[in-house]
């Protein structure tokens, strides 16, 4: 009898990791490569998704046909949409079998071993999921600037509203409020050219100077933590209505933020066992039993 693989896939916009688990669940090796981001096609993904796999199975000393062998669990940013789904389980590909979920979905698999929990990722966007055991369910995370509270991108947007206020003289001016226009160029002229070409990361890339501003008594950034910590407190307490007994806060304002929440809701903030990858090769393991209900 052959022997069995499964290979875990995080894909995000910029590149994609996969990370190759053997029967033991023993790691046998990584690899990086292209764009994870189904947008971009599913023909493009894929090749860079067997592009790694292979070098991961070369490294092993394994040959070429063990791809056969390997069952592959996708965690995909923006995976959820229907015709995404579609062709991913149409393309022709030289795996066993393939499994799809967005990247927040096998973080959250991987956060608790698949066993129950939530996780909140606060990066650039937002995002909370909650996994009772057979079933995902979702609050958030329906994009900048519509929604996605608590995240880097909205507070550098809460920031350049309320520098903008402060320029005319509606709200105090402080010395965060002119360092944000100095960087945009110094006048809101500037900020709005900023804003016609700027994206999400962009405003995510304005939140240090809130936090760094925070720290030395700046009272525009205390009023924006505050309003910050208000909309990570609203999320979590709905994951705990959801049924939900621990959470994991991921992304790259996660450490910030639990520092300031952590006494408020004590046990029920927990740091992830394991990562997307783990959360991945779990969907690629189990996926016939679990994919009834994933993306509920």
């Amino acid at each position: 009898m052959s022997k069995q693989y499964w290979l875990g896939v995080d894909g995000g916009g910029t590149h994609c990791r996969v990370r190759l688990y053997d029967e033991q669940q023993q790691v046998v090796g990584e690899a990086v490569s292209g764009s994870g981001n189904l947008r971009l096609g599913v023909d493009q993904v894929f090749a860079h998704i067997i592009t790694a796999s292979l070098q991961v199975v070369r490294s092993a000393g394994l040959p070429d046909d063990t791809l056969a062998q390997v069952s592959v669990g996708m965690g995909m940013a923006g995976a959820c949409q229907p015709q995404q789904q579609a062709e991913v389980a149409a393309y022709s590909h030289p795996f066993r079998a393939v499994s799809l979920l967005t990247d927040a979905h096998t973080a959250c698999l991987g956060a608790f071993c698949g066993q129950p929990g939530a996780i909140l990722i606060l990066g650039t966007g937002s995002c909370g999921l909650y996994f009772d055991g057979q079933h995902f369910h979702s609050i958030g995370g329906w994009g900048f600037p519509i929604s996605d509270g608590g995240s880097g991108a909205m507070l550098g947007l809460r920031l350049i509203q309320q520098s903008l206020l402060a320029f005319d003289g509606m709200q105090p001016v402080t010395e965060l409020s002119q360092r944000l226009l100095e960087q945009l160029g110094g006048h809101p002229v500037d900020a709005v050219a900023w804003m016609d070409q700027a994206r999400p990361r962009d405003y995510a890339a304005l939140a240090p100077l809130v936090w760094q501003a925070y720290e030395a008594g700046d009272a525009l950034a205390d009023s924006l933590v505050t309003q910050h910590l208000d909309d990570v407190r609203l999320l979590l307490r709905r994951l705990q209505q959801l049924g939900a007994g621990r959470c994991a806060l991921m992304g790259g304002l996660a450490a910030r933020t639990s520092a300031h929440l952590s006494a408020e809701f004590g046990h029920f903030l927990v740091d992830p066992q394991q990562d997307a990858l783990y959360g991945a090769m779990l969907l690629a393991r189990d996926g016939v039993e679990l994919q009834g209900g994933l993306c509920t």
